[in-house]
């Protein structure tokens, strides 16, 4: 199951509506200010969350009048995220692959933490991506990561130790390689900005938790 959540930082309308079409998802969970893109591009969301702290009252009160979408409504002060309850949510209703658009940009407390909820994915093992008009970012746990250079997103690919050591990293068909390395935090710039060479590339590590980022310029 596939589902994308709406989130309600920097939103590119037109890459984004490019995304939804691709990825085709099961489930849309429109997250608070997330909302005014699918209210300007006539989305109907599966599912409504947030504080409504930051959204238009005439956004709302218009997605309140289509009673058939169930709205989860949360106190501003509350200790997590919009983002993150919606994560939760998506997993809660069975997502396999969970896509966030509009997390990046704006406020850099607001992405830190739209980034820290791919650890929820991630330690579920389940997909979590954030998407952008120049990167796919990803979070992963100890296992085999497969890139098919065909649909890779972007030209270079970067790596980088989440909260911990990644032990036994290990790059194969990419322009610079490694084998079996421990990458620390200390060390994390010689995996910025890497390139994929052969048809396929594998990503393998036996113990942490590894940030992919693709991107372009």
């Amino acid at each position: 199951m596939n589902t994308v959540l709406i989130c309600g930082g920097e939103i590119n309308d037109e890459f984004s509506l490019v995304c939804l079409k691709q990825i085709k998802p099961d489930c849309i969970i429109g997250v608070d200010k997330g909302l005014e893109f699918c209210y300007r591009n006539h989305v109907i969301p599966d599912w409504i969350l947030g504080d409504f702290d930051s959204i238009s009252k005439e956004v709302i009160d218009w997605y309140r009048e289509q009673q058939e979408i169930p709205i989860r409504q949360y106190k501003p002060e509350k200790d997590d995220t919009d983002a993150r309850l919606g994560m939760e949510l998506a997993l809660k209703l069975g997502s396999d692959k969970i896509f966030l658009l509009g997390a990046t940009g704006g406020r850099l407390d607001h992405y830190m933490g739209n980034l820290q909820s791919l650890l929820i994915t991630a330690r579920k093992e389940k997909e979590g991506w954030i998407l952008d008009e120049q990167n796919a970012i990803t979070v992963r746990r100890a296992g085999k990561i497969c890139i098919h250079k065909e649909e890779q997103f972007g030209k270079y690919v970067s790596f980088f130790p989440f909260g911990g050591n990644v032990t036994d990293l290990t790059l194969e068909g990419f322009k610079y390689p490694l084998s079996n390395y421990c990458l620390t935090a200390a060390d994390s710039g010689l995996t910025v900005s890497n390139e994929i060479i052969s048809e396929y590339a594998r990503v393998t590590f036996s113990s942490g938790e590894l940030l992919m980022i693709m991107s372009r310029d």
